[in-house]
């Protein structure tokens, strides 16, 4: 019997300390990491400490205890950091409405053009499909172009589509940034550029109809991790000796300055939002998930079309890490969602999400 009891003080214990772990995450995303980075990475937690959550809250039902308010308080504190997680079919979709806007965005891992590839060339793809969906606008991440290859005319031409391009890195025979592909009249064209990162912002500004419509195409800072810090996340064992020390390091190093760069990143992109009078479209690589300083600075304004219309749970990256939501398409109040998708193309490392709006 005093077995039975100290178990079920442990796992009450257990308990509480994941309950309030789990409320730490919703704190992390006020806390801006250039202040505090090693807080971001509760955000990054949030999907261990739900499920730890969610499976004490079925043990506490099924024992018919009391504790089970323990763990539902803590979740409910964050439901709106659940929907941005998990959607189940309700919301403020637009239904059987007519969209407006078809867009789509989609970080295209330089169409699989870069020397150590050993699949082929994507661009033919990815072209392709945005030619046979006829999208309004389309926002490519990781855009590349290479002499031989492909050039700035073939995406037009293979797109069906005008190019607005805004290149962060030029060689003589190549060049790497971000496009803007539309076929509605463009009034203005411009860019934000982000000091010391091969991460960018540019934006455009469409005609449709009698509106203008501001579109921002964002990739925020990646943490770039390399292959040894994806060897040591899988490795079973964790000694504690100076190599994994030095490893544990290294990448937390990396995640740290992923963490302030995007922070400071998104902050200068919402500077300048505030200069727009045009109903705003982001679509982008945010490289962070949504509970995040990241997601929530940019959502305090905007919308999540995830939000919306999505429905389950939805991953942008195709890879180990981040396996979250990272891409986005987020609107001002001036629309309504249609539809939200996230096809499961193989053309790239990451999965294409394609919404339709339609201007109020």
């Amino acid at each position: 019997m005093l077995i039975v009891r100290l178990i079920h003080r442990i796992l009450v214990g257990v308990n509480v300390l994941f309950a309030l772990l789990l409320v730490l995450t919703y704190v992390s995303v006020y806390i801006n990491p250039e202040d505090f980075w090693f807080v971001a990475l509760y955000g990054l937690l949030y999907p261990f400490f739900l499920i730890v959550n969610l499976l004490f809250l079925f043990y506490w039902i099924f024992r018919w205890q009391k504790l089970v308010f323990i763990s539902l308080a803590a979740i409910l504190l964050g439901v709106s950091h659940f929907n941005g997680f998990i959607r189940f079919p309700y919301g403020s979709a637009a239904k059987g409405s007519n969209p407006d806007l078809r867009v789509m965005t989609y970080n295209v891992n330089l169409f699989r053009l870069y020397s150590w590839s050993k699949l082929k060339p994507s661009y033919s793809d990815i072209l392709t499909h945005i030619k046979d969906n006829d999208f309004d606008v389309v926002c490519l991440q990781e855009f590349y172009l290479r002499e031989g290859k492909l050039s700035h005319l073939d995406v037009e031409q293979q797109s069906g589509m005008k190019v607005y391009s805004s290149f962060i890195l030029r060689r003589p025979s190549s060049a790497y940034g971000l496009a803007i592909l539309t076929n509605q009249p463009v009034v203005s064209v411009g860019e934000i550029s982000f000091p010391n990162s091969f991460n960018a912002c540019m934006y455009a500004d469409i005609v449709k109809g009698t509106d203008t419509i501001r579109v921002y195409n964002l990739h925020l800072q990646s943490t770039r991790l390399k292959e040894r810090n994806f060897n040591f996340l899988l490795r079973n064992e964790f000694k504690l000796d100076s190599k994994n020390y030095d490893e544990l390091k290294d990448l937390l190093s990396r995640l740290g300055v992923a963490f302030t760069k995007r922070a400071r990143q998104v902050n200068m992109v919402v500077e300048h939002m505030r200069t727009c009078r045009y109903p705003i479209i982001i679509c982008g690589d945010f490289n962070d998930s949504p509970v995040s300083y990241t997601y929530h600075t940019l959502t305090a304004s905007l919308h999540d079309t995830f939000k919306d219309a999505g429905s389950g749970v939805v991953v942008t990256f195709s890879g180990l890490w981040p396996s979250y939501r990272i891409d986005y398409v987020l609107r001002s109040r001036q629309f309504r969602t249609v539809t939200y998708q996230s096809p499961r193309l193989r053309y790239s490392d990451h999965f294409p999400v394609v919404v339709e709006l339609q201007l109020q």
